[in-house]
């Protein structure tokens, strides 16, 4: 696989900080070690394991963290992430096209 999840990752919480910090939105200081846990748990497994995508493990997160409903979208997270997001998808759909 080209695209490193620890890359990915980093991009998903240092997009997200910047989001936050952009929309005035505070949280506890372990907040981005739990989502970083719970991104590399969901995005280590094989491909035909995974159940979510990067996205919607974000969103799960920060709607049980911060009981919130709002939708944080690639793009909100800046055009890198957006970029490495469609590279995963690409991969991921490799994987199952080869099977």
């Amino acid at each position: 696989m080209n695209i490193e999840i620890s890359e990915l990752i980093s991009q998903i919480v240092n997009g997200l900080k910047s989001y936050f910090e952009n929309k005035n939105i505070q949280v506890q200081e372990n907040f981005y070690q739990e989502l970083i846990n719970i991104l590399n748990i969901e995005l280590l497994k094989p491909f035909d394991e995974q159940k979510l995508t990067p996205t919607q493990i974000l969103n799960d997160f920060i709607k049980k963290e911060l009981n919130t409903d709002f939708k944080i979208t690639p793009h909100d997270l800046g055009n890198e992430l957006n970029s490495s997001l469609i590279l995963w998808g690409v991969k991921k759909a490799d994987f199952f096209n080869e099977k």
